[in-house]
């Protein structure tokens, strides 16, 4: 039976990747699937090879199993090294998501597999060979350098501004009354509230905070935490004060 599995990075603290995690949530509820997650530290330094969770998860998947990633810098720390291992799941005949880029690869032939192995293998950064050594280093000159000169520097004179003098009347002050009263209109917070409605909904009940939510739909928090806990369907699914 084929296996589905997503890869996932933490952040450069530590933590699960909030975002990676919330566009994870869309793309399975579109596809209705529940693959199994595996995490992985963040590091643009180390290649795939040497990334433990990741190297064990292309040891384990066989052919038919699909592999999500969140898009494409996941693969591996430069170009060479993802097409490496694309062309190391191509092999193994994986079929791999991409969700940012939007792109699935699967139905692989083997003059395609060739050809990316054949890709993976000119891309790879070449060995250096043992030349010269480098020359010796320039001399420094000699002599003392040239001592500075004591005492602070001059202070320079801001210009001074002239003052220009407004022509015409005085304003006349306002007088004191009251204020008309004014048209109440649904404002473009409201109206931005009301259209993502269903897409709170869904990243409530994935257990993301308020705080989380607000970055993502570009929305204040403030506010947005009084229309959810006003809501009569979005109060009992968020904690009061989360």
């Amino acid at each position: 039976m084929s296996m589905t599995f997503a890869f996932v990075t933490k952040n450069r603290v530590g933590k699960p990747d909030e975002k990676q995690r919330a566009a994870l949530a869309v793309f399975m509820t579109a596809h209705n699937i529940k693959p199994e997650i595996i995490e992985d530290s963040y590091s643009k330094k180390k290649p795939w090879r040497q990334r433990k969770a990741l190297a064990v998860l292309v040891e384990k998947a066989a052919a038919g199993d699909t592999i999500i990633f969140q898009s494409i810098e996941h693969l591996g720390n430069n170009t060479p090294d993802r097409i490496a291992l694309l062309s190391e799941l191509m092999k193994r005949k994986v079929i791999v998501h991409l969700i940012a880029e939007g792109l699935v690869l699967k139905n692989f032939s083997d003059e395609g597999i060739t050809l990316f192995a054949l890709f993976s293998a000119l891309l790879a950064p070449e060995k250096k060979t043992p030349g010269r050594k480098p020359g010796r280093p320039t001399k420094k000159k000699r002599g003392r350098p040239a001592k500075k000169k004591r005492g602070r520097p001059a202070k320079k004179e801001k210009p001074v501004k002239p003052i220009k003098k407004k022509i015409g009347r005085p304003k006349l002050k306002k007088k004191p009354g009251r204020k008309p009263a004014r048209k109440k209109r649904v404002s473009k917070l409201q109206q931005q509230f009301n259209e993502q409605v269903p897409t709170i909904r869904t990243y409530l009940k994935n257990h993301f905070s308020v705080k989380t939510i607000a970055d993502m739909l570009e929305m204040p928090y403030m506010p947005l935490l009084k229309l959810i806990h006003k809501h009569p369907t979005l109060s009992g699914i968020v904690k009061k004060g989360k």
